[in-house]
């Protein structure tokens, strides 16, 4: 668990240093070039991750169910980059995350309860991005970002199944699960928050009696292109959209896995 926090830690406080060193790569090879770098990485980091998932399938009696669940949170991460990324260097929150989602399906032997932490961590590091790194800059808290922290948390979760016994056997009732109750209490506390005025989905410079937003302009169309952030058209998750298909998507994988009861290989 120390490993784990001195890993979240350390992905989430130099990234204003990582954003600069990608500017000054940009200015020399220019951002095209970059995205075409970062889409190159992704494609190899996904045949090398894919091959060694196989070899360490083979003859495992679960082979056929983590195949799928590999196949379907690669589909989910395809789609996300279509809908939700701005430009290619976004790519980089599916590795970023891929090792937490290992680590807590270890810890946890829940893929509910790692993928709820999963969220936790990566709502921390939007905090840490929107509250002090943009601070008074025209941005949103990323609702994206968390998605494509979430799917890279997956298939982490699903990449660990291979190294643990999935055996038959109906798996604890997830809501029952301390990170799926963290997670839940957090949105239920955002929305106490909302409800009573406290907090604001867009900042309102008019309105003094409010302690905190959650965005700082309003994306003017459901379908945008902002040229400054990268040459795709890409769409910007509102609050409550985010919070729908985050706690979809963790739903999923633990339906998906309700027959099965996870344990450490022996």
């Amino acid at each position: 668990m120390v490993a784990l926090l001195a890993y979240a830690a350390a992905v989430t406080f130099p990234h204003e240093q990582v954003q600069w060193q990608c500017s000054m790569l940009a200015l020399r090879i220019t951002h095209a070039g970059v995205y075409r770098i970062s889409a190159g990485i992704a494609a190899v980091e996904v045949t090398l991750f894919t091959a060694f998932l196989f070899w360490r399938l083979r003859g495992q009696s679960q082979r056929g169910l983590v195949t799928g669940l590999w196949i379907l949170t690669l589909a989910l991460i395809c789609a996300a980059w279509r809908v939700l990324t701005a430009n290619n260097l976004e790519l980089v929150h599916y590795p970023q995350y891929f090792p937490e989602g290992v680590a807590l399906a270890a810890l946890t032997l829940s893929p509910a309860e790692a993928l709820s932490w999963v969220v936790i961590f990566a709502g921390l590091d939007e905090g840490y991005q929107y509250w002090v790194l943009s601070k008074g800059m025209p941005t949103v808290f990323d609702f994206n970002d968390i998605y494509m922290d979430l799917l890279g948390g997956a298939a982490g979760v699903v990449f660990a199944l291979a190294f643990l016994n999935c055996a038959r056997g109906k798996e604890r009732i997830f809501a029952f699960r301390r990170g799926v109750i963290a997670l839940l209490s957090l949105i239920a506390a955002g929305i106490v928050l909302w409800a009573s005025g406290v907090m604001l989905l867009v900042q309102d410079k008019t309105n003094p009696h409010y302690w905190f937003d959650l965005g700082r302009f309003r994306a003017p169309a459901f379908w945008v292109q902002v040229v400054t952030n990268g040459p795709n058209h890409y769409h910007t998750l509102t609050p409550a959209e985010g919070v729908v298909v985050i706690l979809g998507t963790i739903a999923m994988y633990a339906a998906l896995l309700r027959k099965y009861r996870i344990q450490c290989a022996t």
